[in-house]
C-alpha cells in the first residue's frame, strides 16, 4: 500500500519534468530564433547603411574661366539639403530608380558641394576652408529623374535643382536659382548621370557674368 502513492508522486514527477523540460527547450528555441531574426535583420539594416553609389567628385571639365587672379579667397562648405526626404543619402526616387531609390553612399548634398569646389580648384580659384572673404552658401532644392530617349538608346537624365548664395560676412553680395542637368545611358549607371548633371551645374555657375564680377 506504500509503494502505491509513491509510485504515483513518482509518476507525477516524471510528467512534471518532461513537462517543464519540453517548456524550457520551447523557450530556448523561441529565444534561439528570435535572436536569429534580429541579427538577420542587423545584418541586412549595416549592408542597407554601407550600400550606395560611389559618386567621383572631381571636375572633368578643366579650367572653365581663369579664376588664380580673385580678388578675395572663397569658401565652398558642403550644400544644405533642402528636399523632403528621410535619408541625405538619396539622389531620387521614382521609376528610373532601382527598388524606387537611387541612394549615394554618403550624403547627396555634401556631394555636390564637393563637386562644386572641384570645379572652382579647376579653375585656380583661390579657395579656403577658414577665414576666406566670401562663402559659397549652397542649398540642394530638388532632383528630379527620368528615362529619355537618346538616339534611340534608353538613357537616364538627372536634373539637379540648387539655390546659391555668394556671402561676404553676413551680407549677401548675389544669389540665383541654379539647375544643372545630365543625361547618360542607362546602360553606364546612375553615377554617370549623376556626374554629368554635376559637370553642368558648375559650368552653369562659372561662366555666369555677374558672379564672375563679384569675385574677380
Amino acid at each position: 500500500m506504500t509503494q502505491q502513492p509513491i509510485s504515483v508522486i513518482s509518476t507525477s514527477n516524471s510528467w512534471h519534468a518532461r513537462t517543464t523540460g519540453a517548456a524550457t527547450r520551447a523557450m530556448r528555441t523561441i529565444s534561439e530564433i528570435a535572436a536569429m531574426l534580429v541579427m538577420g535583420l542587423f545584418v541586412m539594416g549595416s549592408a542597407s547603411a554601407q550600400s550606395g553609389i560611389e559618386i567621383d567628385t572631381s571636375f572633368a571639365g578643366g579650367k572653365l574661366t581663369e579664376l588664380s587672379a580673385m580678388k578675395t579667397t572663397l569658401s565652398v562648405p558642403a550644400f544644405a539639403d533642402e528636399r523632403e526626404i528621410e535619408d541625405p543619402r538619396v539622389i531620387f526616387t521614382g521609376e528610373p530608380a532601382e527598388n524606387g531609390t537611387a541612394m549615394a553612399d554618403r550624403p547627396f548634398a555634401e556631394i555636390v558641394g564637393e563637386a562644386m569646389e572641384s570645379a572652382f580648384a579647376a579653375s585656380d580659384a583661390r579657395l579656403a576652408d577658414e577665414d576666406a572673404g566670401m562663402r559659397l552658401a549652397g542649398t540642394l532644392i530638388a532632383t528630379e529623374a527620368a528615362l529619355v530617349d537618346r538616339g534611340g538608346v534608353e538613357s537616364l537624365q538627372l536634373t539637379l535643382r540648387t539655390s546659391i548664395q555668394l556671402v561676404e560676412g553676413t551680407r549677401i553680395v548675389w544669389q540665383t536659382k541654379l539647375f544643372g542637368r545630365g543625361t547618360a545611358p542607362v546602360s553606364e549607371g546612375t553615377a554617370a548621370a549623376v556626374r554629368k548633371a554635376l559637370d553642368r551645374l558648375a559650368e552653369e555657375l562659372l561662366i555666369d557674368d555677374y558672379f564672375l564680377a563679384e569675385i574677380r
